[in-house]
């Protein structure tokens, strides 16, 4: 029997050839994928909606470093198109519309909130954007909506305001404590993309090499994304508890188009995905817009045997660890407690190693980290996020 070792080192090669065949595809004109936290899952390397305006690729919901009565949550679209996107890539705007076959429908892009711990919405800043300008400003308007509330309601909170400008210093809107940004920025995620392609070859991200061969190979660095983040008092988000759940979604009002939670989960979990049994080889159907389309609440029942399926036959864990690790994972939710500064898995700050947290973690310390630290240049202060590359 092959070792865990081995297994591992198997999925990862699928992996690798997942992620090479979409280079050779974007290369050639056809859909293209970069596997970052959440980037291009829907079938097919392509991003969900058919646009990377409503593609999330990455939430992040910590601690406020200025205020610790406050949460700030972050959500990004926008990001790399293609591996041959050269950086920082094109300026692109949010979604005001996506058309649609006789109408066109209104884009919103939500932070949900569970605050009772049932994997079901409680609260929800619900964000739209109005038609761009010349310059790239577009109208924005964020809402917080309590369960059962639609987007149309008056809601606990409504904040109006502008988006920031292409090159444009950035614009911060406040209302009742609260602080809204929404344009460009530079993309907070790294990891060693190359490294991955080259899982089994030269430049491997496993054993990282030397000390200086690995920074200059975060493939995110230098590239941009759009963000929207919102700072705001933890009170208006909890319930009795500190503790909340967060994932992101991106809605037309009767289809939810994109959903994140934790960083990668429907990217190497979710059929077809590049990891034994799942390849596309393997004729099974995908299930990547089933899963985009679907809430948390149901992800135990739809997903388990999924994430139990490829953490055996990918990364060669023990069904004892599995059924463990799947507990863990799903519901595809980020937990955190917003009385704590701690990082992922207590929700993510900006700075989090997600990459080396959870390769450590799926393959029971074979692979502790790809050896890519941060090149992200923070701001001290709100919307903290790095000003966008140019």
């Amino acid at each position: 029997m092959a070792s865990p070792r081995t297994l591992l080192l198997a999925g990862l090669f699928a992996a690798a050839a997942a992620v090479l065949l979409a280079v050779l595809l974007a290369r050639g004109g056809g859909p293209g994928s970069a596997k970052a936290a959440d980037h291009l899952d829907a079938p097919g390397l392509t991003p969900p909606g058919g646009s990377v305006q409503t593609d999330i690729t990455d939430i992040f919901a910590f601690r406020s470093p200025t205020n610790p009565d406050n949460t700030v949550l972050a959500l990004n679209v926008n990001g790399v198109a293609s591996p041959s996107e050269v950086p920082p890539g094109p300026n692109r705007t949010f979604a005001d519309k996506i058309p649609l076959v006789g109408h066109d429908e209104r884009v919103t892009y939500n932070l949900n909130i569970d605050n009772n711990g049932d994997a079901v919405t409680d609260k929800r800043l619900a964000i739209r954007f109005g038609k761009p300008q010349a310059d790239g400003s577009q109208k924005l308007q964020v809402k917080i909506i309590g369960a059962g509330e639609g987007e149309e309601s008056d809601g606990l909170v409504n904040l109006e305001g502008w988006s920031t400008a292409f090159g444009a210093t950035p614009v911060i809107n406040h209302k009742d404590g609260i602080s809204l940004f929404a344009g460009r920025r530079d993309d907070p995620f790294f990891f060693d993309l190359p490294g991955f392609l080259n899982i089994l070859g030269p430049g491997s991200l496993i054993g990282c090499g030397s000390p200086t061969s690995h920074p200059e190979r975060d493939f995110f660095a230098g590239r941009n994304v759009s963000s929207i983040v919102i700072e705001l008092p933890s009170s208006l988000l909890t319930r009795g508890s500190s503790k909340i759940g967060v994932w992101g979604s991106t809605n037309v009002p009767d289809l939810q188009i994109d959903r994140m939670g934790r960083p990668a989960i429907a990217t190497v979990f979710i059929p077809n995905n590049p990891l034994p049994p799942d390849r596309v080889s393997d004729g099974k159907a995908s299930l990547k817009n089933t899963y985009n389309h679907s809430d948390p609440v149901n992800d135990q029942a739809n997903f388990r045997g999924e994430i139990i399926d490829t953490l055996e036959a990918g990364f060669g864990r023990s069904a004892t660890d599995s059924n463990a690790l799947a507990d863990f994972l799903l519901p595809d939710i980020l937990t955190f407690d917003t009385a704590s500064s701690a990082g992922f898995p207590n929700g993510r700050r900006l700075n989090d190693d997600v990459i080396d947290t959870e390769l450590n973690l799926l393959s029971n310390g074979a692979i502790p980290t790809d050896c890519v630290p941060s090149d992200n240049t923070l701001l001290s202060t709100f919307p903290y996020l790095g000003n966008p590359n140019t």
